[in-house]
């Protein structure tokens, strides 16, 4: 391992997850990739405006992405803050 990155065994495709997000040789399904994309333009979304406070930014998510749980958007606003 180098860099922090997940090395993959053999044969499989290296993973861009940093250490620790995902035991390694994982691989999320559809369904779980594409939530992964979501937050990611959720968080750009975030990034862009620079909301105030959380209610703020659970209010802007919710008006930009309607079709998304609130789950996922909080999962987005803590995915943001730590990064």
């Amino acid at each position: 391992m180098s860099g922090g990155k997940i090395t993959s065994p053999e044969g499989a495709a290296p993973s861009d997850r940093p250490l620790g997000e995902c035991p390694p040789g994982y691989r999320p399904t559809p369904a779980e990739a594409a939530i992964d994309a979501r937050i990611v333009e959720m968080r750009a979304h975030l990034a862009r405006m620079r909301p105030a406070s959380d209610a703020e930014a659970l209010k802007a998510l919710r008006h930009a992405f309607p079709d998304v749980s609130l789950a996922v958007r909080v999962a987005a606003m803590t995915r943001a803050s730590r990064s």
